[in-house]
This record gives C-alpha cells, structure tokens and sequence, in this order.
C-alpha cells in the first residue's frame, strides 16, 4: 500500500503529530509505504496564475519540476493524506498553494482517472477554532479531483505545544486518531469503489455539456476528454 502525505506546514507542531500517530496506526496493520511532501520546501514558488497549465499542459508550467513529481506519487498511490493546520482561521496558504497549482486536474480540466477510486484524509488541528473553514477547502479540491471517498479528522488543542497538553486530552485525541487510522487502512485495503456522490455525477454531466457546447475543439481539456473517451459518452469515468 502506498499513501502520499501532503504537509501544509513546515512546524512539526500539533497536526504534524497527529499525523504521525494516525501513520503509525495504520502501520500497524500492513506494510505501508509513506511519501512525504512538506509546503513550501516541495513547492517553494507560489502559482502566478497564468493559466499555461490549462492552455499549453502542465509540463509548460514554470514550477513543473515541483508539482509534476508531487502528483505522480499522488497518482500512483492507493490513498492522500492532507494537513493542514489552522492559520487565521483557515487553512495553511502553503496548502493553498498546492491546490491553485492542481487546478488543471478539476473533472472540468483534465481529471486524472485514478483519482475516481482515491481515498483521502484530510487532518486539520487549532489552537481554538477554524479547522471546518480548513477542512472544507481542502475538501473542495478533492471533490473536484473526483476523490472517490473523503473523510477527516480536527482537534482543537488549547495550546500550541503537543507536549504541554492535558494528559486526558490528549489521550482523547489519540484514541480517536487511532480508530480513523484503522478505519482508513481498512477502507483503503478493502479496494472498494463507492458510488460517486451526486454532487460529482451531476459536475461530470454538466462539464460536458460545457466542453462539447463552448470550448474549442483542438483545446487541451477537449481534446483530452475525447482521448479518454469521457467526450462522446463512449466510456464513463465512474466505471473500471
């Protein structure tokens, strides 16, 4: 089993050792094979928004030595875990960063089809609140990524030392941690493929529409909708 980690933060604070417990539950449980990206050391140039990944492809982007490699192991991998701690009262712009950079791979764009069967779990961590804000971008990305199943995990901790915290508190929290770690692995090994949600069977209808009825036919997104066959309706992406 192989599961890319994306850290939204350098500080190996709070969420870093959330994360770190929920890896080694699920690593009690089968061989797991962890690829680690921490924000920003793997992604240190912020996305200029010049839409060169939507028009001429992603390998003409000028940080595609980072993201290129990044979302190779993400689709190689059999789940994603995403972090990303709470900074005023949302999530991390480092985490942020890396989705604007993604944006080509939205079911609309160019969906990448490993991603209909991805799970993926999100862990976000406050010192008092924000972590549904940050939870939810992430989440917005993965859904529109077709992520097959998404769940998450948010604690509030009171402090900012992992250490330092209540005895029972943190026991609480490892527990909890601990019953998702298990329940991810099991999901991830089961190898099972749930139903899209309607949310994503109404988008991939509805991007269709849009990309048979006004985008140019010799664009990048048509032109990849018709090599994957999702163009003409001759194959459906929710199906192996």
């Amino acid at each position: 089993m192989k599961i890319t980690i994306i850290h939204g933060s350098p500080r190996k604070g709070n969420t870093y050792a959330a994360t770190k417990i929920f890896k080694e539950e699920m690593s009690k449980h089968g061989d797991i094979e962890f690829v680690d990206y921490f924000m920003p050391q793997d992604l240190p140039e912020f996305c200029k928004g010049c839409m060169t990944c939507y028009i001429y492809g992603e390998d003409k982007c000028p940080h595609a030595s980072y993201v290129l490699p990044i979302l190779e192991d993400m689709v190689s991998s059999d789940g994603l875990i995403m972090t990303t701690p709470v900074f005023v009262m949302r999530e991390t712009a480092s985490i942020k960063n890396f989705l604007d950079h993604l944006g080509y791979i939205f079911i609309i764009h160019r969906a990448r089809p490993e991603m209909f069967s991805k799970k993926a779990m999100v862990i976000s961590s406050t010192i008092g609140a924000g972590t549904k804000d940050a939870i939810k971008a992430v989440k917005i990305s993965l859904k529109y990524w077709g992520v097959n199943r998404i769940d998450s995990f948010a604690f509030k901790t009171f402090g900012d030392d992992w250490d330092a915290m209540k005895a029972d508190k943190k026991s609480k929290i490892i527990a909890q941690l601990k019953k998702k770690g298990r329940k991810f692995y099991r999901e991830i090994a089961s190898g099972k493929r749930h139903s899209p949600s309607l949310f994503l069977r109404f988008n991939y209808r509805l991007f269709r529409f849009i990309i048979k009825k006004h985008y140019e036919e010799d664009s990048l997104d048509a032109q990849y909708w018709k090599k994957m066959g999702w163009y003409t309706g001759e194959k459906n992406p929710f199906k192996n």
